[in-house]
């Protein structure tokens, strides 16, 4: 009976934790300000979001190296390259592009 229990508890245990999403959500999250920011454009606090995006980025480019391929993160490093440069030229749309390809290539980093 208490064998039961303690595999019961166990099983519970594990499928509760696999129902939040893993990973990427630091930066969705933060990709999500950035393309708030630009519907009312301060270009200023939208170039140091981006650059923010790159730091984070560099913090986590390890877990990155390490659930996709060196195709996917390098991509990913050059659209936020791409970002942080339309940002400077003040562009909105190259700026809402490279997003959507960012977002893109998390989602499909992430996928297992």
């Amino acid at each position: 009976m208490i064998k039961k229990t303690i595999i019961y508890m166990s099983l519970f245990i594990l499928l509760s934790g696999c129902a939040t999403k893993i990973g990427g959500d630091f930066f969705f999250d933060h990709m999500d300000q950035l393309e708030q920011a630009l519907d009312h454009p301060k270009w200023e606090q939208i170039t140091l979001q981006a650059d923010q995006l790159k730091s984070i980025y560099e913090d986590n480019k390890w877990k990155l190296q390490l659930l996709g391929d060196e195709g996917e993160y390098e991509r990913l490093n050059e659209s936020i390259n791409n970002i942080i440069a339309a940002a400077k030229e003040e562009d909105t749309t190259n700026v809402r592009m490279e997003l959507a390809t960012a977002r893109s290539l998390i989602t499909d980093i992430y996928s297992l």
